[in-house]
């Protein structure tokens, strides 16, 4: 019996131990806190200044990153009809529906879809039955997803047409309109080794285009058109050997001060800037942020053929990141001097005309996040105790897009329709 107990208590020590490695992301049992291992000699490990026994560690099992190990999860899009929407992005972009949510008291249901890696498990889904093994994977992911809301009815409703972000008063030629009177979201893309073989394949399915690879001034890339009318951008990505024809690339939304914004992702959801592209000439600089944690960073570096960031990342040089990670990344489009302009807002999306909605980040410990940033001057849209939907909140950006959190313990479980 002593020799048993001993042996567990071992094996114990010895699965900690192993646990505890350089940049592995923990939280401190005591305090709640998050943070990364700085530096650890077998039993104990640094994390920010001080040092913590493995006993009084927690690992997280998640990927995140930031103050509240926060992972970008979804840019979710309104649309007309499931039954034609979620076919179009399974068939043609590698898509896989992964979980869906009905709420029959508030007239919507949310699809949810990812372009998983080959091989990687999925729980069974369909368009009839989901459950919540469905929802815990959703909640615990480490990838993104498109989020498509579809208000019952609207199949049915001629008059129903969403807004795809790209018309607005401060648009020119046949895209400039009355409402909005400036423009927000932009578009959603996909990340491919062959551009012009991809809008082959597309074209010939009978999918539109916005804009073929050799139009416009800007070569070798392309716009799709979803059913609804969204911007798809087809973008080359390095060739890696990998067998997904497509990778879920980015989400780009258009920001009335782009520095601003960018160390306001960075702050609250540990983002990392991977790219700062200026473009003086055309007055705009684009960043690409994503959730990234240092061993993924560190795995792309030698993959980027375009810089060897021999000294660290540098977001002002230019590279290829973006086109050699799987991650999502949240592309601010920021157009020069609209920071200084007071008539300047983008539009959410969320007034008329209506499209897209949101972006979201699975957290931990949603409370203490949300108390946390509203102390800190963040503007919230809706707590995690208001309303019947426990579990999520809704914050404001510095450009007033809406963000969800959703906490990775969260269920609608008996609160919505379906399981």
């Amino acid at each position: 019996k002593f020799f048993h107990s001993n042996s567990s208590r071992k094996r114990k020590s010895l699965h900690l131990t192993m646990s505890l490695r350089v940049k592995a992301n923990m939280r401190i049992k005591a305090t709640g806190a998050m943070g990364t291992i700085k530096m650890e000699n077998g039993h104990a490990a640094k994390i920010g200044d001080s040092w913590y026994h493995q006993d009084d560690l927690e690992v997280l099992p998640n990927m995140g990153s930031g103050p509240y190990h926060a992972r970008f999860q979804q840019t979710m899009l309104r649309i007309k009809d499931p039954r034609v929407s979620v076919p179009f992005y399974e068939k043609h972009f590698g898509m896989k529906l992964i979980h869906w949510i009905c709420f029959p008291e508030w007239k919507f249901t949310v699809y949810f879809l990812e372009r998983p890696r080959e091989g990687q498990h999925t729980p069974p889904c369909s368009m009839e039955k989901t459950g919540v093994e469905n929802e815990r994977y959703l909640n615990n992911m480490a990838g993104a997803t498109i989020e498509l809301t579809h208000n019952h009815g609207a199949e049915t409703d001629a008059n129903f047409k969403v807004w795809n972000g790209n018309t607005g008063g401060d648009a020119d030629g046949e895209l400039k309109s009355d409402e909005p009177k400036f423009r927000g979201f932009g578009h959603i893309a996909f990340n491919c080794d062959d551009v012009y073989d991809a809008c082959a394949k597309l074209e010939a399915a009978g999918v539109k285009f916005r804009k073929k690879p050799d139009e416009g001034r800007m070569k070798g890339l392309a716009f799709a058109l979803d059913p609804d009318g969204y911007w798809v951008e087809i973008v080359r990505r390095v060739k890696l050997g990998w067998p997904e024809y497509y990778n879920l690339s980015q989400t780009m939304m258009r920001v009335k001060d782009g520095p601003a914004t960018a160390r306001f992702y960075e702050k609250y959801f540990g983002m990392t800037v991977l790219r700062q592209m200026d473009m003086p000439q055309y007055k705009f600089t684009n960043y690409f942020l994503a959730s990234v944690e240092p061993h993924e960073l560190e795995a792309a570096m030698p993959l980027d053929p375009e810089e060897r960031h021999a000294g660290g990342l540098n977001p002002v040089r230019p590279n290829s990141l973006t086109k050699v990670l799987w991650n999502v990344c949240l592309e601010l489009t920021w157009n020069h001097g609209t920071e200084k302009d007071p008539n300047f807002k983008v539009h959410d999306g969320n007034a008329p005309p209506q499209g897209f909605g949101h972006i979201g980040f699975l957290v931990d410990n949603l409370e203490k996040m949300c108390a946390e940033m509203e102390a800190d001057g963040v503007k919230m849209k809706k707590r995690p105790q208001d309303g019947n939907m426990r579990g999520i909140a809704f914050v404001y950006d510095p450009n007033d897009y809406w963000i969800e959190l959703i906490d990775r313990k969260a269920s609608f479980a008996g609160i919505c329709s379906n399981y």
